[in-house]
């Protein structure tokens, strides 16, 4: 049987319902048995609503006051301000990513860490033992005095889970600076976006009381692999005010009793009354979620989606993502492909007040299996930085059109279809 002959085959109403039926079994299978990822949500009120940001306390520890946020865009600005917070480091260090590779990327954040190290800075990096390939920088930063612990190694007595991961992106200083974002430690993230070999990323900086809530989510893998309880001065300091920002971060993690990253973006998008504009390199939203976007367009809701175009690290995730336009475009949500090199920017806007930004990707995986997070912001001037960012990146992508994703050849369908299929797997 031919690929086209099998895809049209598959794509028949009997063949989708039975397929439909296999990946939403075997989703159920993957994801943990007591999490739940279905939600009811009818709010009486909006984004820009004071009763808003106080109901985001269910999520976590609740927004705090006092904070200030400032957004880094590409290697050229991330990796000078990372890497110099980290050497101006008086106590403590706290790193923890999904990459990080034996590149030129990872050389420059190694010296880094070394050098706080051999100062006397208590230096600790936690990466994913699948996403992670140090080679002999491990061992370099080991002699030096920085402390690194893998999360769930890959060894006979985890293969049980292997595909649980830490995907987390987070840098910690003194507990009194951190970051986050979509940053990998990897040379892919270097430069300034100017052509294929050098992505567009997004990272924001942030001081004030809210990253005491960074830190303490840096403390929860660390602990797990270690057993290690990071506590006192050193990792939670007095923390003043450093701005008017009000924010809060939020975890997912494997044995959450809820996706809390869920709850957020279903919170968000259905209390959403002018505009929800999402950058997001792993578009596969499950059916709650394309509902709720669905909905949102078509109360009048602006609803933008930003994703990779052409040039894509994970092309069988753009076929995949490519299944779900139809509801999508039909509905009224602007779908837009980024043009010149690989966007992995994981951010979303709404209403000019809220933003939030992290490693979380809008799929199953980020949502209910990794662990995640992301830092949230309750705020005009920085919901409007936010903006001029999306709304520049919007004038490099095509806009999907719907007779165009119609008109699509029956070998993407097929390779939509095939891709479909192994969504419980990415």
């Amino acid at each position: 049987m031919t690929l086209a002959v099998a895809a049209a085959v598959l794509l028949s109403s009997s063949g989708c319902v039975y397929t439909n039926s296999v990946v939403n079994g075997v989703r159920s299978a993957l994801l943990s048995k007591s999490k739940q990822n279905n939600y009811v949500f009818h709010p009486s009120f909006v984004v820009e609503e004071p009763e808003f940001f106080r109901s985001l306390h269910i999520i976590g520890e609740g927004m705090v006051a006092g904070n200030h946020a400032t957004l880094l865009e590409n290697g050229v600005e991330i990796f000078p301000a990372m890497t110099a917070d980290i050497r101006n480091a008086k106590v403590s260090v706290n790193m923890e990513t999904f990459i990080f590779a034996d590149d030129e990327a990872g050389r420059i954040f190694a010296d880094a860490l070394m050098e706080a190290a051999q100062r006397g800075v208590k230096v600790r990096l936690t990466v994913d033992d699948w996403g992670a390939d140090m080679g002999k920088l491990e061992k370099e930063m080991m002699n030096a005095g920085v402390r690194i612990a893998r999360y769930n190694p890959l060894r006979f007595y985890t293969l049980r889970r292997p595909g649980v991961r830490t995907h987390r992106k987070l840098l910690i200083v003194d507990g009194k600076i951190g970051y986050t974002g979509g940053l990998g430690v990897d040379k892919r993230w270097l430069g300034d976006a100017r052509n294929p070999d050098e992505w567009r990323e997004t990272q924001v900086r942030v001081t004030g009381p809210v990253v005491a809530q960074l830190q303490g989510i840096f403390n929860e893998n660390w602990t797990f692999t270690t057993g290690e309880i990071l506590a006192g001065d050193d990792y939670f300091p007095a923390l003043q005010p450093t701005g008017k920002m009000i924010a809060h971060a939020i975890k997912s993690s494997t044995g959450d009793s809820a996706s809390l990253p869920k709850m957020l973006y279903i919170m968000t998008i259905q209390a959403a009354r002018d505009y929800i504009h999402i950058t997001n390199p792993y578009f596969i939203p499950d059916a709650q979620v394309r509902r709720a976007l669905s909905a949102a367009a078509q109360r009048g809701v602006d609803v933008h989606v930003l994703v990779p175009g052409e040039h894509n690290d994970l092309p069988m995730i753009r076929y995949n993502s490519r299944m779900h336009y139809a509801g999508l475009l039909e509905n009224g949500v602007k779908i837009c492909e980024y043009l010149p090199t690989m966007i992995h920017s994981k951010m979303m806007v709404v209403d000019g007040i809220f933003s939030t930004i992290g490693s979380i990707n809008f799929d199953a995986r980020s949502m209910s299996v990794n662990a995640e997070e992301s830092l949230s912001v309750y705020d005009r001037d920085f919901a409007t930085a936010m903006e001029d960012m999306f709304q520049r990146d919007l004038q490099h992508c095509e806009e999907m059109q719907l007779e165009k994703w119609q008109r699509r050849s029956v070998f993407k369908r097929a390779g939509e279809l095939i891709f479909w299929i192994l969504e419980p797997y990415y």
